[in-house]
């Protein structure tokens, strides 16, 4: 019943959204690099992810629509996954560990998910949760999402597929 509850409250989200999918930010912003341990043990580091368009989710155990967007990012990755143009990371904020596993035990996702303990990223401008980022291959910032969206929605896939090709564009362009 939870579940259905949080897709409802999402859906009522995205169409008070649906006049702007993500927000633009200045392309001059840069995200800095972070190393973030894994709920299960090892590391990520942001570094690793450049060359690739990596959309990065904020979220946390106690939040209802950030659990429920997990699943919608996944079905969003898998859309992109013959294209090997999008990454997907998830930063739960605060330290839940115990909480993020029993959470990806019932509903797992195929991206990496990793705990910002200490709310290290907050520099990040996360005003609520969920909050999401979307970076060029570069590792500059080139959207925000404040709130939760319905990641999976054929607009959102069709604005992506332009954002995407548009970077390709211009970065042709500057050659």
């Amino acid at each position: 019943m939870k579940i259905i509850a949080s897709l409802i409250l999402i859906f009522a989200c995205s169409i008070a959204y649906a006049d702007r999918l993500l927000d633009a930010m200045p392309r001059t912003m840069q995200a800095e690099n972070f190393v973030l341990p894994y709920s299960t043990g090892g590391k990520l580091n942001l570094e690793d992810l450049q060359g690739k368009f990596v959309l990065v989710n904020f979220w946390t155990t106690k939040c209802a629509p950030c659990r429920a967007e997990l699943s919608l990012l996944e079905d969003l990755r898998n859309q992109f996954a013959d294209e090997d143009i999008l990454e997907v990371v998830a930063i739960h904020a605060g330290p839940d560990v115990i909480g993020v596993n029993e959470h990806l035990d019932i509903s797992p996702v195929n991206y990496p998910v990793v705990m910002d303990v200490n709310l290290e990223l907050g520099h990040w401008g996360i005003p609520s949760l969920p909050t999401t980022y979307v970076l060029t291959p570069g590792g500059s910032f080139a959207y925000r999402a404040v709130g939760s969206r319905m990641w999976n929605s054929p607009q959102m896939v069709d604005f992506l597929k332009r954002v995407f090709k548009d970077y390709e564009e211009t970065k042709e362009a500057e050659k």
